[in-house]
Protein backbone atom coordinates (compact mmCIF):
# COMPACT_ATOMS: atom_id res chain seq x y z
CA UNK A 1 0.00 0.00 0.00
CA UNK A 2 1.34 3.69 -0.84
CA UNK A 3 2.45 5.75 2.39
CA UNK A 4 0.89 9.16 1.89
CA UNK A 5 3.17 12.40 3.96
CA UNK A 6 2.52 16.33 3.93
CA UNK A 7 1.27 18.60 6.02
CA UNK A 8 -0.97 18.53 8.75
CA UNK A 9 -4.00 21.95 8.86
CA UNK A 10 -5.57 22.89 11.87
CA UNK A 11 -8.27 20.38 12.74
CA UNK A 12 -5.36 17.83 11.85
CA UNK A 13 -6.04 16.88 8.51
CA UNK A 14 -3.68 15.99 5.54
CA UNK A 15 -3.48 19.11 3.40
CA UNK A 16 -1.17 18.14 1.25
CA UNK A 17 0.09 15.02 0.35
CA UNK A 18 2.27 13.15 -1.70
CA UNK A 19 1.74 9.55 -2.89
CA UNK A 20 5.42 7.33 -2.38
CA UNK A 21 6.09 4.28 -4.04
CA UNK A 22 5.57 0.73 -1.79
CA UNK A 23 8.24 -0.02 0.28
CA UNK A 24 10.49 -2.45 -1.99
CA UNK A 25 9.48 -6.07 -1.31
CA UNK A 26 13.23 -7.77 -3.04
CA UNK A 27 14.52 -10.40 0.22
CA UNK A 28 17.47 -12.41 -0.32
CA UNK A 29 16.31 -16.32 0.04
CA UNK A 30 16.59 -19.69 -1.25
CA UNK A 31 14.58 -22.80 -1.13
CA UNK A 32 15.23 -25.07 1.39
CA UNK A 33 16.87 -27.45 -1.46
CA UNK A 34 19.19 -24.96 -2.39
CA UNK A 35 19.70 -23.56 -6.56
CA UNK A 36 21.45 -25.99 -8.82
CA UNK A 37 23.42 -25.59 -12.67
CA UNK A 38 24.68 -28.73 -13.93
CA UNK A 39 26.50 -30.23 -11.12
CA UNK A 40 26.78 -27.86 -8.71
CA UNK A 41 24.11 -26.81 -5.78
CA UNK A 42 24.48 -23.88 -3.60
CA UNK A 43 22.64 -24.36 -0.32
CA UNK A 44 23.00 -23.19 3.21
CA UNK A 45 25.69 -24.35 5.39
CA UNK A 46 25.11 -26.68 7.68
CA UNK A 47 27.60 -27.47 10.69
CA UNK A 48 28.53 -30.69 9.04
CA UNK A 49 30.30 -28.27 6.07
CA UNK A 50 32.51 -26.54 8.43
CA UNK A 51 35.95 -28.12 8.57
CA UNK A 52 35.77 -28.58 4.35
CA UNK A 53 34.73 -24.62 4.50
CA UNK A 54 37.27 -23.30 7.19
CA UNK A 55 40.56 -23.53 4.79
CA UNK A 56 39.08 -20.34 2.63
CA UNK A 57 38.58 -18.65 6.04
CA UNK A 58 42.08 -19.56 7.39
CA UNK A 59 44.13 -19.72 3.99
CA UNK A 60 45.41 -16.28 3.65
CA UNK A 61 45.86 -16.56 0.00
CA UNK A 62 42.14 -17.96 -0.17
CA UNK A 63 40.96 -15.14 2.21
CA UNK A 64 42.86 -12.44 -0.01
CA UNK A 65 41.24 -13.32 -3.23
CA UNK A 66 37.91 -14.16 -2.10
CA UNK A 67 37.65 -11.08 0.42
CA UNK A 68 36.78 -13.34 3.14
CA UNK A 69 36.92 -12.52 6.89
CA UNK A 70 39.22 -14.37 8.87
CA UNK A 71 37.84 -17.15 11.15
CA UNK A 72 39.11 -19.61 13.23
CA UNK A 73 37.09 -23.12 13.94
CA UNK A 74 34.90 -21.99 16.56
CA UNK A 75 34.43 -18.29 15.35
CA UNK A 76 32.96 -20.13 11.58
CA UNK A 77 30.59 -22.51 13.82
CA UNK A 78 29.22 -19.70 15.82
CA UNK A 79 28.70 -17.54 12.83
CA UNK A 80 26.05 -19.97 11.02
CA UNK A 81 23.85 -19.13 13.62
CA UNK A 82 23.82 -15.53 12.81
CA UNK A 83 23.00 -16.41 8.60
CA UNK A 84 19.07 -16.40 8.59
CA UNK A 85 18.73 -12.69 10.01
CA UNK A 86 21.63 -11.67 8.00
CA UNK A 87 20.24 -13.16 5.07
CA UNK A 88 16.51 -11.79 5.97
CA UNK A 89 18.21 -8.52 6.40
CA UNK A 90 19.69 -8.16 2.66
CA UNK A 91 23.39 -7.77 4.35
CA UNK A 92 24.53 -11.54 3.56
CA UNK A 93 23.47 -14.58 1.74
CA UNK A 94 25.31 -16.84 2.36
CA UNK A 95 25.85 -20.41 0.52
CA UNK A 96 27.71 -23.64 0.72
CA UNK A 97 29.23 -25.04 -3.23
CA UNK A 98 28.28 -28.73 -3.28
CA UNK A 99 29.05 -30.76 -6.17
CA UNK A 100 25.61 -32.71 -6.77
CA UNK A 101 27.22 -36.37 -7.72
CA UNK A 102 29.49 -36.68 -4.71
CA UNK A 103 27.94 -33.96 -2.32
CA UNK A 104 31.62 -32.67 -1.47
CA UNK A 105 31.99 -29.31 -0.58
CA UNK A 106 33.52 -27.67 -3.19
CA UNK A 107 33.76 -23.75 -2.98
CA UNK A 108 31.47 -21.09 -1.89
CA UNK A 109 28.73 -18.27 -2.94
CA UNK A 110 27.34 -15.15 -1.75
CA UNK A 111 24.94 -12.60 -2.30
CA UNK A 112 25.53 -9.58 -0.15
CA UNK A 113 24.79 -6.22 0.60
CA UNK A 114 21.65 -5.81 -0.77
CA UNK A 115 19.87 -2.39 -2.21
CA UNK A 116 16.18 -3.24 -2.16
CA UNK A 117 14.92 0.10 -3.12
CA UNK A 118 17.50 0.15 -6.90
CA UNK A 119 17.41 -3.32 -6.86
CA UNK A 120 21.04 -3.86 -7.23
CA UNK A 121 23.09 -7.13 -5.28
CA UNK A 122 26.63 -7.99 -4.99
CA UNK A 123 27.93 -11.69 -5.85
CA UNK A 124 31.29 -13.26 -4.08
CA UNK A 125 32.57 -16.51 -4.90
CA UNK A 126 35.21 -18.66 -4.00
CA UNK A 127 36.26 -22.31 -5.09
CA UNK A 128 38.42 -24.97 -2.90
CA UNK A 129 41.76 -25.54 -4.70
CA UNK A 130 40.65 -29.44 -5.36
CA UNK A 131 37.53 -28.25 -7.34
CA UNK A 132 39.47 -25.65 -9.45
CA UNK A 133 40.21 -25.71 -13.09
CA UNK A 134 36.53 -27.21 -13.78
CA UNK A 135 34.80 -24.34 -14.67
CA UNK A 136 33.11 -24.53 -10.73
CA UNK A 137 33.76 -20.60 -10.18
CA UNK A 138 32.05 -19.30 -13.07
CA UNK A 139 28.99 -21.67 -13.25
CA UNK A 140 28.50 -20.49 -9.18
CA UNK A 141 29.06 -16.51 -10.32
CA UNK A 142 25.83 -17.02 -12.83
CA UNK A 143 23.68 -19.57 -10.99
CA UNK A 144 23.95 -17.04 -7.82
CA UNK A 145 23.26 -13.69 -10.97
CA UNK A 146 20.25 -15.94 -12.40
CA UNK A 147 18.89 -16.23 -8.49
CA UNK A 148 19.40 -13.39 -7.70
CA UNK A 149 17.25 -11.78 -11.26
CA UNK A 150 14.62 -14.30 -10.00
CA UNK A 151 14.36 -12.11 -6.87
CA UNK A 152 13.84 -9.57 -8.62
CA UNK A 153 16.90 -7.38 -8.93
CA UNK A 154 18.01 -5.98 -11.75
CA UNK A 155 21.60 -5.67 -11.54
CA UNK A 156 24.16 -7.55 -10.18
CA UNK A 157 27.74 -6.22 -9.30
CA UNK A 158 31.17 -7.88 -8.28
CA UNK A 159 34.22 -6.12 -7.26
CA UNK A 160 37.23 -8.00 -7.66
CA UNK A 161 41.10 -7.11 -6.52
CA UNK A 162 42.81 -5.22 -8.94
CA UNK A 163 44.97 -7.95 -10.48
CA UNK A 164 43.08 -10.43 -10.01
CA UNK A 165 42.83 -11.41 -13.42
CA UNK A 166 41.75 -15.39 -12.92
CA UNK A 167 38.38 -13.72 -11.38
CA UNK A 168 37.60 -11.15 -13.84
CA UNK A 169 38.53 -13.60 -16.12
CA UNK A 170 35.58 -15.71 -14.69
CA UNK A 171 33.10 -13.37 -14.79
CA UNK A 172 33.48 -12.84 -17.72
CA UNK A 173 32.77 -16.17 -19.07
CA UNK A 174 29.67 -15.60 -16.54
CA UNK A 175 28.54 -12.69 -19.07
CA UNK A 176 29.56 -9.72 -16.64
CA UNK A 177 31.01 -6.77 -18.40
CA UNK A 178 34.41 -4.77 -16.77
CA UNK A 179 33.37 -1.18 -16.12
CA UNK A 180 36.16 -0.06 -14.57
CA UNK A 181 38.40 0.86 -10.98
CA UNK A 182 36.66 1.95 -8.57
CA UNK A 183 39.04 3.57 -5.60
CA UNK A 184 39.25 2.89 -2.22
CA UNK A 185 37.04 0.19 -1.45
CA UNK A 186 36.67 -1.73 2.18
CA UNK A 187 37.85 -5.03 2.96
CA UNK A 188 36.64 -7.27 5.80
CA UNK A 189 40.10 -6.39 7.61
CA UNK A 190 39.45 -3.29 7.61
CA UNK A 191 41.85 -2.34 4.63
CA UNK A 192 40.90 0.06 1.76
CA UNK A 193 41.59 -0.99 -1.86
CA UNK A 194 41.07 -0.16 -5.19
CA UNK A 195 38.87 -3.19 -7.24
CA UNK A 196 37.63 -3.62 -10.33
CA UNK A 197 33.56 -3.33 -10.70
CA UNK A 198 31.92 -5.84 -12.98
CA UNK A 199 28.24 -6.44 -13.87
CA UNK A 200 25.71 -8.36 -15.17
CA UNK A 201 21.89 -7.42 -16.66
CA UNK A 202 19.26 -9.43 -16.84
CA UNK A 203 19.45 -10.89 -20.69
CA UNK A 204 23.14 -10.24 -20.88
Amino acid sequence: MARECGTRDLYGEIAVSERLPPEPTVRLSVPPEGIRAGEVILRFPSLADVDAILPAFTDPELREAGNLPAFDREGLVASLQDLPTLAERGRLLALAAVDAGSGEVIGGGTLHHLDSERRIVEIGYFVLPHARRRGVATTIARLLSEHAFSLGIERVAAYVNVGNTASERVLERAGFTREGVVRSMPKPDGRRIDKTLLSLLPGD
